[in-house]
C-alpha cells in the first residue's frame, strides 16, 4: 500500500510529508519525503487558535476559529502535497491512502478520573474530496475516549523500524520535537511517554528575543550558564512525579521561570531542563538501553546531543540517519504507517504507551465522494 503521511508539529514551522510503501506491519519501504514551510498567514492563524484553545472551557461550544483553522490547514496540506508530489513526478492518483495527523491546538492528559482532551484540527472529508484519495486522520480520539493519554503514538512505528534494522534490545528512541518523547523497546514490550519540553520552550525564547526561530546547533545555549535552581524548580513540577505512560501539551510549561535571566543563560537553562527531564523519563521506564536513537528537529542541536551522549554513556547514542532512518521524516512516516494499520483494524496504542487498558486501533477514515471504496480488504 502506497501511503503519503503528513505531520505538522507544535513548532508550527512546516508540513512534513513522507511516502511509505507499507502493509502496516513488517513491510516498510521508504519513498520520497520533504518538509515545506508553513505559510506565515497559516502559522499566525494557528498561533491565535492555540491561544483560544487554551482558554476553552470543557463542555462549551467549540470556538468558531477552530473551523476557520481547519479549512486553512486543509488548504495548506493540499498545496504542500501538490508541490511535493509534482517535484517527485507523482500525483494523488499514485497513492492508496493519506495519513494526516492534523494540527494539535490542545492536549490535556487524564487526571483524577476525568478523561483527557485532545484536539488535532483537520477536515478529513474535505481533504479526501480535494485529493480523490481516502484519508485517515483523528488518530488520537479513540484512545482518549478509552481513558488513555493519546500520546505518544509513534512507538508502534519505532518498534517496526527497530525490528527491521535487527537492533539489539533494549533500546530507546528519543524524539526531540516541540515536546520530547521516548519509546523504550525491550523484550518485555513497549513503554513510552512524553518527558518534557524539547525545542518548544527554546524556540519561544529565541523568537521572544528576536533572534530567529531556533538556536543553530545549540551554540547560544552552549555559551550560557545554567541556573541549577531554576532547573530544579522546573523538575519539581507534579508531572515528573507521575508514573508512565504520560503525555504533555507543549504549553504545560512556560518561560516564566527564566524571565530574569540573560538571553544566553535562559537558553542554557532550558537546554539543561530538557536533558534532566529526558533522563528522568528514561529512568522511569526501568530500561537501561544499549542504544539510544535521536530523531526530531532537536537532533540538529549539537550541544544538546553531546549532553545526552555524555549523560547516557556507556549507551551508544546515534542519530536516526546513522541507521539509514530519516530523522526529519520519522513522524510523517509514522502516520503513514498508522494509516495502513487503521485500515486493517490493527492497534496503534497500547497499555505501555498511552495507558489504555488494551491494545487499541484508531484513526477515522474519510472516502472521497468520487472514489468511495474499502482498502481494508
Amino acid at each position: 500500500m502506497k501511503v503519503l503521511g503528513f505531520m505538522t508539529g507544535t513548532s508550527l514551522d512546516g508540513v512534513d510529508m513522507a511516502v511509505l510503501d507499507t502493509d502496516g506491519e513488517a513491510e516498510v519501504v521508504f519513498g520520497p519525503w520533504a518538509e515545506l514551510p508553513m505559510p506565515k498567514a497559516t502559522r499566525s492563524l494557528l498561533e491565535e487558535t492555540i491561544q483560544v484553545a487554551l482558554k476553552w472551557p470543557r463542555g462549551e461550544t467549540e470556538p468558531a476559529i477552530f473551523d476557520i483553522a481547519r479549512q486553512a490547514i486543509v488548504e495548506c496540506h493540499f498545496q504542500s502535497a501538490s508541490e511535493f508530489l509534482a517535484r517527485h513526478g507523482m500525483g494523488f492518483a499514485d497513492l492508496d491512502v493519506l495519513g494526516v495527523h492534523g494540527q494539535t491546538v490542545l492536549h490535556e492528559r487524564p487526571k483524577n478520573g476525568v478523561k483527557g482532551r485532545t484536539v488535532q484540527l483537520f477536515d478529513g472529508q474535505a481533504f479526501a474530496d480535494l485529493t480523490g484519495v481516502p484519508v485517515v486522520c483523528d488518530f488520537r480520539q479513540a484512545d482518549i475516549e478509552a481513558g488513555g493519554e493519546a500520546a505518544p503514538l509513534m512507538p508502534v512505528y519505532h518498534e517496526a523500524l527497530a525490528r527491521n534494522a535487527g537492533l539489539e534490545l533494549p533500546l530507546v528512541v528519543i524524539n526531540l520535537g516541540g515536546v520530547a518523547n521516548i519509546t523504550a523497546i525491550s523484550n518485555k514490550g513497549l513503554v513510552a511517554m512524553d518527558t518534557g519540553p524539547a525545542n518548544g520552550l527554546m524556540d519561544q525564547w529565541m523568537r521572544r528575543h528576536g533572534r530567529g526561530d531556533f538556536d543553530h546547533e545549540g551554540r547560544i545555549a552552549a555559551s550560557g550558564h545554567v541556573d541549577g535552581d531554576i532547573v530544579a524548580a522546573y523538575m519539581a513540577h507534579d508531572y515528573f512525579k507521575a508514573s508512565a505512560p504520560k503525555s504533555l501539551d507543549r504549553y504545560d510549561f512556560t518561560l516564566q521561570a527564566i524571565e530574569a535571566l540573560s538571553f544566553e543563560d535562559g537558553l542554557a537553562t532550558l537546554s539543561a531542563f530538557t536533558l534532566q527531564s529526558l533522563l528522568a523519563g528514561i529512568e522511569l521506564t526501568g530500561v537501561m538501553p544499549k542504544t539510544v536513537i535521536l530523531a526530531g528537529g532537536g537532533r540538529h542541536n549539537r550541544h544538546l546531543v553531546n549532553q545526552i551522549a555524555q549523560a547516557l554513556a556507556p549507551a551508544q547514542v546515534r542519530l536516526a540517519e546513522d541507521l539509514g532512518w530519516r530523522g526529519g521524516a520519522l513522524e510523517a512516516e509514522g502516520f503513514a504507517y498508522m494509516a495502513a494499520r487503521s485500515l486493517k483494524g490493527l492497534p496503534i496504542s497500547f497499555p505501555g504507551t498511552t495507558g489504555v487498558k488494551a491494545p487499541l486501533t484508531g484513526g477515522r477514515v474519510s472516502y472521497p465522494k468520487t472514489r468511495r471504496q474499502s482498502l481494508a480488504g
